[in-house]
């Protein structure tokens, strides 16, 4: 019987075919924060996602993608505009929602609702017996299917893996894109996961973000040198930023303390205060050696013997305006000098290039 069930689910022509007449995805647009009512009624419903489960996980992705916009508030933190969601963390949500809800509740239909700030999935039956949000919290890879048969078929279609890496990477996204961690809740009715669209931060100097972004450095601590720039913090206010404990508050902070991005306070233990220091492009590159883009500016440089402003924006992702700070910079250090004029105008190795960390 469960078989059957199963072969229906993933496998039927249509939904008719499908005995649980839940067994689809529903998708709700709201205008707003939260839903109102009534004469302010602001909620729009999408058509079912209907069929075989294949069917309607590439339906709702379909979906979904359409309406997912493109947020100009992640713009100045990376100098492109980027979906409001990672991809593979909503689609994930997804996926996972649609192989581990379950099957045997037909009243209810798994849920995406899309808000002004948040993304909600809902699934019916509460979270897959053996495992606990904690867990899924944790990063580990913890892996259990309440539906074995039918989450083997989507790993076999190259849908999903059966690895327990899915959650751990959705957070890993997120905490990639500078976005709160995703928030997974479960109860007798349902297991939830909230996807939120607005960044920890703005940035209030994009040049020294464009900077941090490629240093040798976990993104957690690339997170406190943009989030506190100018600004004190706390091994308190790191472990709320990053969702850490104190203990890898503190080897983290250590590890900045130590490369000269962080000068701590007098005070010692738990009343010590951090700054940020904020440092030059070329005083990162001398302190840090970071490879990144900077190993790719050596190589274009080896390959043509010199480099120019549009060979700097390509490698490291900026406006020509920013590019040509850069540029300044490395000349005015020594570690590039000027060549020629207008369209013509090139750099090439200056008399520290040699001797520059990031060049060796």
């Amino acid at each position: 019987m469960i078989l059957r069930q199963a072969a229906a689910l993933l496998f039927a022509r249509d939904a008719l075919s499908i005995r649980n007449p839940n067994a689809c995805v529903r998708i709700f647009r709201v205008q707003g924060k939260e839903r109102l009512t009534g004469s302010r009624h602001n909620v729009q419903e999408l058509p079912r996602m209907e069929g075989n489960l294949v069917r309607v996980i590439e339906q709702t992705h379909q979906v979904l993608t359409g309406l997912i916009r493109r947020s100009s508030k992640l713009h100045d933190l990376f100098f492109r505009e980027m979906p409001e969601y990672p991809t593979f963390a909503w689609q994930e949500a997804v996926v996972n929602a649609v192989a581990h809800r379950d099957y045997s509740i037909d009243t209810r239909s798994i849920e995406v609702w899309l808000f002004e700030d948040r993304l909600e999935v809902r699934s019916p039956g509460g979270i897959v017996p053996g495992l606990s949000v904690q867990e899924l919290k944790s990063r580990n890879r913890v892996h259990a299917s309440r539906n074995p048969r039918i989450t083997r078929v989507l790993s076999e279609l190259g849908i999903m893996r059966e690895q327990g890496e899915g959650i751990p990477r959705m957070i890993e996204e997120m905490e990639a894109s500078w976005l709160p961690l995703p928030e997974f809740s479960s109860d007798v009715q349902g297991f939830e996961v909230v996807l939120l669209n607005t960044p920890l931060f703005e940035s209030s100097d994009p040049e020294w973000t464009a900077s941090v972004r490629d240093l040798d450095l976990s993104v957690r601590q690339k997170r406190i040198l943009v989030a506190r720039v100018g600004d004190a913090f706390t091994n308190a206010d790191y472990q709320d930023l990053n969702d850490v404990n104190r203990d890898v508050a503190y080897r983290e902070i250590k590890e900045l303390v130590d490369a000269g991005l962080v000068v701590p306070s007098d005070k010692k233990g738990k009343g010590a205060i951090y700054r940020v220091s904020r440092l030059s492009d070329t005083e990162l590159n001398a302190k840090t050696g970071f490879a990144g883009p900077i190993r790719r500016l050596r190589e274009r440089m080896a390959k043509n013997g010199l480099i120019t402003n549009a060979d700097y924006r390509e490698i490291f992702d900026v406006s020509r305006g920013v590019a040509k700070n850069g540029l300044r910079e490395l000349v005015d250090a020594g570690i590039l000098q000027s060549g020629g004029k207008g369209r013509g105008a090139h750099y090439l190795p200056g008399p520290a290039w040699d001797s520059w960390p990031g060049a060796r």
